[in-house]
C-alpha cells in the first residue's frame, strides 16, 4: 500500500475539503456526496420483537453503498415514518414564500427540480422499479407505505422490507430530500463522510454532550467531592448531570484511528480524539449514572455522552471497541519500547548529512505540498534561504515559500516553543507574526504559557516537517539561522568572488571564468535579474528564440531602449581597488540611490548588500522600528520596468526563465545573510527582528560550522509522525485557542490507503523497518494524567545498546549520564554502555564504541570568564559523565578491571581550519547531530540529546525514528564476512570518510578503507591515529581551547597570552596545516580537571535547580 500513484480518482471527495469553511448543519449548501454517484439501498436483516416493542416489532439493519463507501445502519418503521413527515412538511413549507434567503433559495430549487440531476438506477433497482405505477412528479415525495408495522404478518415481512427499499431508493434519487438535513441524519452521514483519505465512513450519529467534561473530575457538580463519596450513584447523578450540568447536540463520529463531534448549529468541528493506549469506553449507572450513556476515555480525553436508547449506546460501545481492536490497533496494544506508534516494515527512508542537502531537500517537499503542511521547531527563523547561493532571490527563503504555498491553498500549520524572553533570544514571537502576515492560511501556536502550565524549565525540542501527512522529515536540524552548512564547514563568508579551481595567495584571489547562467522570460524585470544575480561573477543571456541575436560576453552592456546604462559587468578583481561595499554588477541609479540612503541614514552597508537583503520585507512593527529597512515598493518602484521595454526594438524576448548552478564557483555569494552567519560562543542570538545585520564583524570574527543529521520517512511511518503533531496541535489549540475557530483542530489520514509519488523527492531511499519514538508527558502533549509518560526514545537507546553485537558509533551533542542509582541524572545510556563493554571485556572479544560530540557546548562566554558559567556548568556535567569522578564512565571501566578502556570506547570531537584576512584561524565544528547507529543494521535518528531533559519523557518534548535495514549489502566486521545494512552502512561510511577528510581528499593521500569499523587496523591504525595526529597539530599552530594541556584557569590565563605559531609565522603555517587530515580530535579529557565548574551559588545560574542542566 505504499506504491500507489498519487493521483486522487474522480469518485471520491479530496482530503482538502475538510478545510473547508464550515458550513451549519441544516444549511442546504453542505456537500455530503460523491458527485455523479448514486446511493444504493439493500435491507439485509432484521430482527423483530413484539414483546419489547409492541408498535414497531421489526428493527431492520439497512445497507448503504456510496461508490466505494458502504455502511449499515438500524432503523425502526417509525423511524421511517418520521422521516416522511418531516419531509413532507418541508416540502409544503416551500409553497409558502416566506421573506427570507435561505428559503427563497430553497424554492427556486424546488420550481427547478426537472432540472435537477438525477442518478441513474443500478440493474438491481431497475428490476425492482419495473413495474407500471402513476406518473409521479419529479418533485415529489416517493409513495411510502402507511401500514404500520404492528399490523405486517410475519409472512409480509419480505414485501414490507421491499416497500421500504424502493422508497429509500428513490427518495435518495432527488437531491432536493437527499440533502435536506432530516434525510442525512436519518442516513447518519456528514461531509467528511466520504472522504477517502480519511479512511472508511466509520460511525456516525447525533447524540447528548456533557459540557466541562473535556476532563476526569471537572465535569458537572461536585460539592467539593461530597456526591462521589457519599452520595448513592442516582443522586450524584441527579444533583451533578440534571440540575448542574447541560448537555448539547453533538454530532458524534468514529474513523479509523480517532474519533470526535462537530457543533451541528454552526458546523465546526469541535472536538478530535486520537485512540491511545489509555483508550476505555463503559457504560451503565454505575459510570455515567444513566442507562443509555457511555463514557469515553483517552489518555488525553474524558467524554461522557448519551444516545437516545439503551440499543444505540450497546451498539456504540461494541462498535468502537471492534474499531479500537482492529483498524487503530496500532495505538490501543502495546507496542514495542513503549511506543506510541508500532514498528512498520517495508517502508522507505532517507538520510541527510549537515544541513544544505536537508533544507534543499525540505523546500523541495514543501513546494511539492497539496494539501498540508505541519512544522514544528525550538527555533524557526522565517528569513532563512533553503537553497544556496541564493540565486533565485528570496524565491527559495522559508517564508516566501510558505506564502506561495497558502496562496495556493494549502493549509500550513506551524508549532513553535515559547520561550522565556529573558533567557533565551529567539524571539518566537517575532517568528509567528512574520509568517502569519503572509497569509491567513498561515496558522502558528507557541506553547507553553508557561504561569498557566506552570513550565519554566523545559522546552518543545522537536524539529519536523511533515508534508501532506506522507512525507516527514525527522532529525536536529532546525530550519533557522546557522543551522545550514555542507560538508566543507566554511569559517568565512565575505561574499567574495572565487573560483574553486584557482591558485590564490592570502592576500590576492584571481576571477576565471564564471559558470552560472542565468536566462529571463519576457515580462521579467531588470530589477529582479540585478537582484537574483548580485555577487554573481556575470550575467549572461543565452538560448535565445532567435540564434541570431547577440550573446553579452563578460564586458558587454545591457541597454534600454532609451540607451540609459543599465548595468555593467566587471572584470576587474578585488586587488584593482574596487570598493568593498559596492557590487559592480549593481546598475549606476541604484548604487547612486543606495549611496545617498547611506548618507541620510548614516549607516554603513559593509556585510549588508547581499542577495537577499533587498526582497526583504520585515513588515508590521519591525519595519516601522529599523529605519534602516525599505519597504519593496520603496526599493523598486523605479527598477520594475519590464525587460521586454528594455531591450532594443525589434529583438526577441527572452526564452523562458531558468538558473543552473555549478559549484565550481566558491564563495561567489554569501551563504550566510545577516544573522545566519553566527558563532554563538562569541555571540548568541540578539534583535531577530533585524535579519540582515549581522550579529559579529565577519571581517574579524569566523563563523561556527554546524555538523547534523537528519532523516526522511515516508508512508505509513510518516503518518505516524504527523499523528504526534496532530496530537501536539490539538492539544495546544484546546488549550490556547479552544473557541478560535480560525484555527481547527487536525484529523489524521487513513493508514490503508497511502499514496506515495516517487519523484516527489530526489533522495536515496532505501527499505526499512521504521518505529518513531518521542518523549512526551502532560505538558506537552495534554495527557490527563499528570505522572503518564512516555520515554520510548530511551528505551529504544539502551535495548539497541545491549543488543550490539560489534559496534555503537554515537553523536551527540551532549553526554550526561552517571551510574545508575546516582539521585542526580535519571538515565541509563551510559549504565547499559558499561554494561556492554563489560560484557565483551569477559567475552574477550572486540566491541567497538564510537563517541563525536563538541568540543564546547553553545553558550555564549568566555571558558575562563565571568560570561562563560553557562558554558562550564555543561562542561561539568559533560565530563563527570565520561571521565571525572567514580560515577564516571571511564572511571568504572578502569575500576572494574579494563586497564585501558580506549579499547574500546573513544571519545572525539570535530575541528577545522582555514584562513581571514589571509591569517589561518581555526574553530571548532559544533556537533549538533542526535544519532545512534549499532552494526550497520540500526540508526536512531531525532532530535533526542544524551541527557535527562530530552530521555526522561517528563521534561523536553523529543521525537527519533528508529531505522532497521530490510536490504543488506556485502561488509565486514573484524575481518571476517558481514551483512551490512545498505542504509545504516552508508550513512556510517559516510560520516566517516566526512570526518577522516575522505570526501575531498588530497592528490598524495594514501586510500583509506572504512569498511570495517571493529578491525584493530581501522580503530587504531587509522581513526584514533588520525585523531590524535589533528590534535597535535592543531594544538600546535593554533593552541586552541579546550586543550589537553590547560588543566586550571591560571594556566588557562598563560595559555592564551603566549602567541600561536599561526599568529607569529602564518606562511610557515601553511605547509603544517597541509598535515592535518580531516576534522577528527580528541575531545580533551583533562581540559580544567583541576577546577570546579559547576556554576557558583552566587550567579543566576547557581541559583537555578541541576535538574535544568541535566
Amino acid at each position: 500500500d505504499g506504491d500507489q500513484e498519487s493521483i486522487v480518482p474522480e469518485s471520491e471527495i479530496p482530503y482538502a475539503y475538510v478545510h473547508n469553511p464550515p458550513i451549519k448543519f441544516n444549511s442546504m449548501h453542505r456537500n455530503i456526496f460523491i458527485p455523479g454517484l448514486e446511493i444504493n439501498v439493500e435491507i439485509v436483516d432484521y430482527e423483530r420483537s413484539l414483546t419489547a416493542h409492541i408498535l414497531n416489532p421489526n428493527l431492520y439493519t439497512i445497507k448503504f453503498t456510496h461508490g466505494p463507501f458502504s455502511w449499515t445502519i438500524k432503523k425502526r418503521y417509525n423511524h421511517f415514518r418520521n422521516l416522511h413527515q418531516q419531509l413532507t412538511t418541508f416540502r409544503a413549507s416551500l409553497n409558502i414564500p416566506f421573506p427570507t434567503k435561505s428559503h427563497k433559495e430553497r424554492r427556486t430549487s424546488f420550481r427547478n427540480m426537472h432540472n435537477v440531476h438525477q442518478c441513474t438506477a443500478s440493474p438491481t433497482m431497475q428490476m425492482k422499479l419495473e413495474k407500471p405505477h402513476k406518473k409521479r412528479k419529479k418533485s415529489s415525495l416517493p409513495r411510502f407505505p402507511l401500514k404500520p408495522d404492528s399490523l405486517v404478518s410475519f409472512d409480509a415481512i419480505p414485501e414490507r422490507k421491499k416497500q421500504l427499499e424502493e422508497y429509500l431508493y428513490n427518495l435518495l434519487n432527488i437531491s432536493l430530500y437527499r440533502n435536506q438535513q432530516d434525510t442525512i441524519n436519518f442516513l447518519e452521514v456528514s461531509h467528511i463522510s466520504f472522504i477517502a483519505a480519511l479512511g472508511q465512513k466509520g460511525k456516525e450519529c447525533l447524540v447528548k454532550k456533557r459540557t466541562g467534561s473535556t476532563r476526569a473530575g471537572q465535569a458537572g457538580f461536585n460539592c467539593c467531592g461530597c456526591l462521589t463519596a457519599g452520595c448513592c450513584i442516582r443522586c450524584s447523578y441527579f444533583c451533578s448531570d440534571v440540575v448542574w450540568s447541560k448537555w448539547r447536540n453533538r454530532w458524534f463520529f468514529v474513523k479509523e484511528t480517532c474519533f470526535g463531534y462537530f457543533r451541528p448549529k454552526d458546523g465546526v468541528l469541535r472536538c478530535v480524539v486520537l485512540f491511545d493506549q489509555g483508550f476505555d469506553i463503559s457504560s451503565g449507572m454505575y459510570s455515567t449514572g444513566m442507562r443509555n450513556g457511555l463514557q469515553l476515555v483517552t489518555n488525553s480525553r474524558y467524554l461522557v455522552v448519551k444516545h437516545p436508547t439503551r440499543r444505540t449506546a450497546k451498539e456504540w460501545m461494541a462498535y468502537m471497541k471492534k474499531v479500537a481492536n482492529d483498524t487503530a490497533r496500532d495505538f490501543t496494544m502495546p507496542n514495542p519500547h513503549q511506543s506510541f506508534a508500532p514498528s512498520r516494515p517495508g517502508m522507505q527512508a532517507g538520510w541527510f548529512v549537515d544541513g544544505a542537502s536537508y533544507m534543499s531537500a525540505v523546500a523541495d517537499a514543501l513546494e511539492g505540498a497539496t494539501e498540508e503542511i505541519f512544522i514544528t521547531d525550538w527555533m524557526l527563523s522565517p528569513e532563512i534561504h533553503m537553497k544556496r547561493p541564493a540565486i533565485d532571490g528570496d524565491y527559495w527563503r522559508l517564508d516566501k515559500i510558505l506564502k506561495r504555498k497558502a496562496e495556493q491553498g494549502i493549509k500550513i500549520f506551524v508549532l513553535l516553543f515559547k520561550e522565556l524572553d529573558f533567557a533565551l533570544g529567539i524571539n518566537s514571537y517575532y517568528s509567528k507574526q512574520k509568517l502569519v502576515e503572509q497569509h491567513k492560511n498561515i496558522m502558528v501556536l507557541r506553547h507553553p504559557d508557561h504561569a498557566r502550565a506552570g513550565v519554566f524549565f523545559w522546552a518543545h525540542h522537536e524539529k519536523l516537517v511533515v508534508v501532506d501527512q506522507t512525507y516527514a522529515f525527522v532529525g536536529g536540524i532546525d530550519l533557522c539561522y546557522g543551522r545550514w552548512d555542507d560538508y566543507k564547514h566554511r569559517l568565512t563568508d565575505l561574499g567574495s568572488i572565487t573560483s574553486s579551481s584557482t591558485c590564490s595567495s592570502a592576500n590576492n584571489t584571481t576571477v576565471r571564468k564564471p559558470s552560472t547562467v542565468v536566462e529571463l522570460d519576457e515580462g521579467g524585470t531588470v530589477a529582479s535579474l540585478m537582484r537574483s544575480t548580485k555577487n554573481i561573477a556575470v550575467v549572461t543571456a543565452v538560448d535565445t528564440v532567435d540564434k541570431g541575436l547577440p550573446v553579452l560576453e563578460p564586458g558587454d552592456k545591457l541597454l534600454m531602449a532609451a540607451a540609459q546604462k543599465l548595468a555593467t559587468v566587471p572584470q576587474k578583481s578585488e586587488s584593482e581597488g574596487i570598493p568593498e561595499n559596492i557590487k559592480m554588477d549593481t546598475p549606476e541609479m541604484e548604487r547612486r540611490n543606495i549611496m545617498e540612503k547611506l548618507k541620510e541614514m548614516g549607516r554603513d552597508l559593509k556585510n549588508k548588500i547581499t542577495l537577499g537583503e533587498h526582497d526583504g520585507d520585515l513588515g508590521g512593527k519591525s519595519s516601522a522600528s529599523s529605519p534602516g529597512y525599505l519597504s519593496d515598493d520603496e526599493k523598486h518602484k523605479k527598477e520594475e520596468e519590464p525587460v521586454k521595454e528594455a531591450l532594443p526594438t525589434g529583438v526577441m524576448s527572452p526564452a523562458p526563465f531558468k538558473s543552473k548552478v555549478v559549484f565550481e564557483l566558491d564563495g561567489q555569494a554569501k551563504f550566510w545573510i545577516g544573522k545566519d552567519y553566527i558563532n554563538f560562543i562569541v555571540k548568541d542570538f540578539s534583535n531577530l527582528d533585524m535579519p540582515y545585520v549581522d550579529l559579529v564583524d565577519r571581517s574579524t570574527t569566523i563563523r561556527m560550522p554546524w555538523h547534523d543529521v537528519a532523516t526522511v520517512v515516508l508512508g505509513q511511518a510518516a503518518r505516524d509522525v504527523a499523528r504526534h503533531f496532530i496530537e501536539r496541535w490539538n492539544a495546544t489549540k484546546l488549550e490556547k485557542c479552544r473557541e478560535n475557530v480560525q484555527y481547527p483542530y487536525l484529523l489524521p489520514k487513513s493508514y490503508n490507503d497511502v499514496r506515495i509519488d516517487r519523484g516527489f523527492l530526489d533522495v536515496s531511499m532505501q527499505h526499512v523497518t521504521c518505529q518513531v519514538l518521542r518523549s512526551a508527558s502532560s505538558w506537552n502533549c495534554g495527557f490527563i494524567e499528570q505522572d503518564y509518560v512516555e520515554q520510548s526514545i530511551h528505551e529504544a537507546y539502551v535495548q539497541t545498546i545491549s543488543k550490539a553485537q560489534h559496534y555503537i558509533y554515537i553523536e551527540n551533542q551532549f553526554f550526561i549520564s552517571l551510574e545508575m542509582g546516582n539521585p542526580t541524572v535519571k538515565n541509563q545510556i551510559a549504565e547499559y554502555l558499561f554494561k556492554r563493554i563489560m560484557r565483551a571485556h569477559r567475552e574477550k572479544k572486540p566491541f567497538r564504541v564510537y563517541v563525536v560530540m563538541p568540543l564546547l557546548p553553545a553558550f555564549e562566554g568566555e571558558v575562563g570568564g565571568a560570561t562563560g558559567i553557562s558554558l562550564r556548568a555543561i562542561t561539568h556535567w559533560n565530563y563527570a559523565s565520561i571521565n571525572r569522578g567514580k560515577n564516571s564512565l571511564l572511571s568504572r571501566l578502569s575500576a572494574a578491571g579494563i586497564k585501558n578502556p580506549m579499547e574500546y570506547i573513544s571519545f572525539h570531537s570535530l575541528r577545522t581550519h582555514s584562513t581571514l584576512n589571509g591569517v589561518p584561524v581555526t574553530e571548532l565544528i559544533y556537533v549538533h547531530s542526535k544519532l545512534l547507529i549499532a552494526d550497520d543494521k540500526v540508526v536512531i535518528c531525532g532530535s533526542a540529546n544524551i541527557n535527562d531533559r530530552s530521555l526522561l519523557g517528563k521534561r523536553d518534548s523529543e521525537v527519533c525514528v528508529m531505522i532497521t535495514d530490510e536490504a543488506f549489502e556485502e561488509g565486514r566486521m573484524n575481518g571476517e564476512s558481514y551483512p551490512c545494512g545498505i542504509y545504516a552502512g552508508k550513512l556510517r561510511k559516510y560520516l566517516f570518510k566526512e570526518h577522516l577528510g575522505l570526501l575531498d581528499p588530497a592528490p598524495n593521500r594514501a586510500p583509506v578503507d572504512v569498511t570495517d569499523p571493529v578491525i584493530d587496523s581501522f580503530w587504531n591504525g587509522v581513526w584514533r591515529w588520525t585523531s590524535r595526529k589533528n590534535t597535535r597539530l592543531f594544538d600546535e599552530i593554533f593552541r586552541c581551547i579546550p586543550s589537553d594541556n590547560v588543566h586550571s584557569f591560571v594556566m588557562l590565563k598563560k595559555f592564551l597570552e603566549e602567541k600561536s605559531l599561526a599568529q607569529s609565522d602564518p606562511e610557515g603555517t601553511q605547509k603544517a596545516l597541509q598535515r592535518i587530515e580531516g576534522n577528527l580530535v580528541d575531545l580533551p579529557l583533562k581540559f580544567l580537571c583541576n577546577e570546579v565548574l559547576t556554576p557558583p551559588g552566587t550567579s543566576k545560574e547557581g541559583i537555578m535547580p541541576t535538574y535544568m542542566w541535566t
